[in-house]
């Protein structure tokens, strides 16, 4: 995208521009990935951790030149196209109860921030159609500056008190992180999802150790969760590779149903091990959900 390109997106362009609904961005997800279409014109991919949208634009009757008209339909696309993923990232839901949009409603740090990071989306895809119009698409990334900037960061937690009793006894095979199945349960995809039971929180932002949420070391700042509808995709995933400890949710809770309630018996076996504290305070956390 050329300087001249930019200026001209954010130029005088309203008669270029229009926004049409561009279907189907969820349509082609890969097998075992999560994907949710957020507006007609954008979705998120949970597995992945991308905000994607799309951007018409329309070829301007004003145009000196057709050369002219060419790379001001281009740079109309590219505005339409921020503008629909800044619809997108606003519709992500944070937790339970809360979106993006309410940050931004509230917090105008939050905002700037968020408007900065869509302003330099990726351009992943740009194709001129027969009619004259361009049509451009652009990504990003969930982890980084968008989830710093809405999920609290937890701070080191201290190791929990073991249940009473004897300790169980240690699989032969460690465990390497924890897959939650919420599938059945109507569970939604969130970026800062809390795990519990009746009584206690077990996972949420407050468990993870902020080094594993935060920093330049870490591959994807800010993530504290990754959702799959495959079994056999997730366990591929880097974050727990092939033996996690799998629990079955009892059923999703909360005004979004973002939320997983799990059995108090799993809760005390999670906690009596140092092993499964560990996997927590390190974010490896894979949630199975239905396909969309």
């Amino acid at each position: 995208m050329t300087r001249s390109l930019k200026r001209w997106a954010w130029g005088p362009l309203c008669l270029a521009i229009v926004c049409l609904t561009t279907p189907g961005l969820a349509a082609n997800e890969p097998a075992g990935q999560l994907t949710e279409q957020i507006t007609p014109n954008g979705s998120v991919n949970w597995t992945t951790g991308v905000a994607t949208a799309t951007g018409l634009g329309v070829p301007p009757r004003n145009a000196a030149n057709a050369m002219q008209s060419k790379e001001m339909t281009r740079a109309a696309a590219w505005s339409v196209a921020l503008r629909n993923l800044l619809e997108v990232v606003k519709g992500i839901q944070v937790d339970s109860h809360t979106t993006v949009q309410n940050y931004i409603t509230t917090n105008t740090e939050v905002q700037t921030r968020v408007e900065g990071l869509v302003q330099g989306a990726k351009l992943v895809g740009e194709r001129e159609l027969p009619t004259g119009e361009f049509e451009t698409t652009v990504q990003i990334k969930l982890a980084g500056q968008l989830s710093e900037s809405v999920i609290p960061k937890g701070s080191k937690i201290s190791s929990p008190k073991p249940p009473p009793g004897p300790p169980p006894a240690k699989p032969k095979v460690p465990f390497t992180g924890l897959m939650i199945d919420a599938r059945g349960t109507g569970a939604r995809a969130a970026l800062a999802p809390r795990i519990v039971t009746q009584e206690n929180e077990i996972y949420g932002p407050d468990r993870v150790d902020k080094k594993f949420i935060s920093g330049p070391s870490v591959a994807e700042p800010g993530r504290i969760a990754w959702y799959f509808t495959d079994e056999a995709k997730a366990r591929s995933h880097y974050k727990i590779t092939a033996n996690p400890l799998i629990i079955k949710a009892l059923r999703a809770t909360g005004e979004n149903n973002t939320d997983l309630v799990i059995e108090e018996s799993k809760a005390e076996y999670i906690e009596a091990l140092p092993e499964h504290h560990a996997f927590l305070t390190q974010a490896k956390v894979l949630i199975l959900v239905d396909p969309k």
